[in-house]
């Protein structure tokens, strides 16, 4: 992968090992043909399709709650992700009780994936409640409904960060972190 893309990942656990990240992965997203061409008139729709999505994570620089956070930073990627739509998740019982499914990015031919958006800049791994123990972290809760529900993948957003949640019933789940810069819009101009 360009290591410009890089800087502004963290992948921890192990899906994702870093030599299979600096070596191998971008081999296997070409073969599996998810890195989308970027020149001709497909090039030209991605960025124009990525400035739409800069401007919103440029107007979310302030605070906002959970719901802000969702339509700058979940929004504008359904398109960019090939989904429709979102919808809400309702609760899902996990070993802890009933907990929050978050929401879920649906297409038309019934794909989903679960997303959970938080306040701005809420730490994700620090209790969601006051007085509670850390594993009722916005990040735990996460974990353990995606393991409940049988699905391997999720994303959780506070605004500043976007994670992935790769959910392995297995082994310890793994995540990427990818920082959210607005800054980073205004001085490259992107």
């Amino acid at each position: 992968m360009p290591l410009e893309l890089l800087q502004h990942c963290t992948f921890t656990g192990p899906a994702l090992p870093e030599p299979f990240v600096r070596f191998e992965l971008e081999k296997e997203l070409t073969k599996a043909k998810l890195i989308p061409k970027n020149t001709g008139s497909e090039g030209k729709e991605l960025q124009e399709a990525w400035t739409v999505y800069r401007r919103k994570l440029r107007e979310l620089v302030a605070r906002g709650g959970a719901l802000r956070v969702r339509n700058h930073i979940i929004t504008p990627l359904l398109t960019l992700l090939r989904y429709d739509r979102i919808e809400s998740a309702g609760e899902v019982a996990t070993r802890e009780g009933l907990e929050s499914g978050g929401e879920l990015l649906v297409n038309a031919s019934g794909d989903k994936l679960r997303v959970w958006c938080v306040d701005f800049e809420t730490d994700l791994d620090a209790p969601a409640k006051r007085g509670s123990a850390y594993r009722y972290s916005h990040l735990r809760i996460a974990q353990r409904v995606l393991l409940a529900s049988g699905e391997r993948f999720g994303l959780l957003t506070n605004g500043v960060e976007l994670r992935l949640i790769i959910s392995d019933p297995a082994r310890p789940d793994s995540q990427v972190t990818i920082a959210i810069d607005p800054y980073h819009c205004y001085v490259k101009g992107r």
